[in-house]
């Protein structure tokens, strides 16, 4: 090849890219480039939406589980804070303390339910001196407080606890049906109860009232004329409404089952009374007064109750054992005063051996360590608040009178706040009649 000859030019890379270089720039000053080109050209950049320490804090947060974050909630923890939570399957941002109140109050709103429908049952002993051998081990069902409500279809949950008790006498102490006025929940438990058993009640303060103010027209027995409806309904499925001293035999003993509100009224005086009311009220009718025509069914009635009362007192033994249902627990001095009658006199019934009641519902509320804190009550001190705990439940004696009181199964209208029960499961009680002495008063 001929010196003068030509070759081909072979590109010089190192010199191309440092063209380009002088041309594009290197990295570090493309933002500046494209800063200046969008200032040349007119066009605004975007704001940077997160700085560096957005973008930091961002990358610190995380997710956590329902219970990690419970526990957690946005405190730090091993220099991590969790921000959001992930809950069925979704990421859910949700501040800790409003939150925890309402996982509380659902656990809360859990336990009032699964206490509210569990039957406890409360078994006691009572010791009666000289109990006649007939009636030794003698077991009574007391039920109180339904009102109105049910435990499962057709009280089904109540029944079955009753099923596996063993007792012979069902006691009811009132308040069965409630202010409701519906007596089909009262009627599905009486429908429910064995028809062996012997059942006997009283209405309460929240039950409708058992004498009508105006009777039915009607032609019947009195009973039928003057008492209400879900009286006569329970009177229809077996039970016995408990207006006057009633007489439960056993063998070749008897229990007297009397209203508490009769034991401190003379019987005699009563009787006469009534008596006399119901004979002017007879006169009247007849010489047509319609006044005395419609209160006639009620005056007798009355009367036919003072009959029975005065019967009782001169009928009632000292082998006998007097039992009386009440509704709200009598006072001390109620009960008191009905040992001290003479009676000899025949005019008060016997001191009873045993009183029966309920109303407090157990006081509704109750307080770990403290108990009821409130029982609707006009004669306890304090105006019910605070009371001894004795005083709300279970066995104590007054005046040589035992008084038991049932917790019962629902609440108590007298206390409309406490619409549910607190720590305070439905009771039912077995009471249990012995002559032995309890091992406690043995010892001493």
């Amino acid at each position: 090849m001929r010196d003068d000859e030509k070759r081909p030019e072979v590109p010089d890379i190192g010199s191309r890219a440092d063209d380009e270089l002088s041309q594009y720039g290197d990295e570090q000053d493309m933002p500046v480039r494209r800063r200046r080109s969008a200032k040349a050209t007119g066009k605004k950049n975007k704001p940077q939406k997160k700085t560096a320490a957005k973008k930091n804090k961002k990358a610190r947060k995380k997710r956590c589980s329902f219970f990690e974050w419970l526990f957690s909630g946005t405190t730090r923890r091993s220099g991590r804070r969790f921000d959001s939570l992930r809950l069925f399957g979704r990421d859910v941002r949700l501040s800790f303390w409003p939150v925890f109140l309402v996982v509380i109050v659902l656990l809360l709103a859990i336990v009032v339910l699964l206490q509210g429908n569990s039957i406890s049952v409360d078994e006691q002993q009572v010791t009666m001196v000289g109990l006649p051998e007939d009636l030794e081990g003698y077991r009574i069902l007391l039920l109180s407080d339904l009102n109105g409500r049910r435990f499962g279809d057709e009280q089904a949950t109540i029944l079955r606890e009753i099923g596996t008790l063993d007792y012979d006498a069902v006691f009811i102490a009132g308040d069965m049906v409630g202010s409701g006025g519906d007596p089909q929940p009262f009627y599905e438990l009486l429908e429910g109860l064995p028809s062996s058993k012997p059942v006997y009640f009283i209405a309460g303060d929240s039950d409708p009232q058992p004498v009508l103010d105006v009777t039915r027209d009607i032609t019947g027995t009195v009973e039928q004329m003057v008492l209400a409806d879900w009286i006569l309904g329970a009177i229809e499925r077996g039970a016995t409404y408990v207006d006057a001293p009633v007489e439960l035999n056993v063998g070749d003993s008897s229990i007297w089952i009397s209203p508490a509100d009769m034991l401190n009224l003379d019987a005699g005086e009563l009787a006469n009374t009534c008596e006399e009311q119901m004979l002017q009220e007879q006169e009247g009718t007849v010489l047509g007064l319609q006044s005395d025509h419609d209160t006639l069914p009620s005056t007798t009635y009355r009367y036919e109750r003072a009959q029975r009362l005065l019967n009782a007192v001169n009928s009632m033994t000292a082998a006998d054992v007097h039992i009386s249902l009440a509704h709200e627990p009598p006072s001390d001095d109620f009960l008191y005063a009905s040992s001290t009658h003479n009676s000899s006199e025949e005019k008060y019934l016997t001191q009873p051996s045993l009183v029966l009641a309920g109303h407090y519902c157990g006081g509704v509320w109750r307080l770990p360590l403290v108990g009821a804190f409130y029982i609707p009550s006009s004669t306890a001190e304090r105006h019910g608040w605070f009371p001894a705990q004795e005083d709300v439940q279970g066995l104590s004696t007054a005046g040589g009178t035992q008084l038991y009181i049932t917790a019962g199964l629902s609440t108590t209208d007298s206390a409309p706040l406490m619409f549910f029960r607190f720590l305070n499961r439905p009771q039912i009680s077995i009471i249990e009649l012995t002559a032995t002495l309890p091992q406690s008063m043995l010892e001493q």
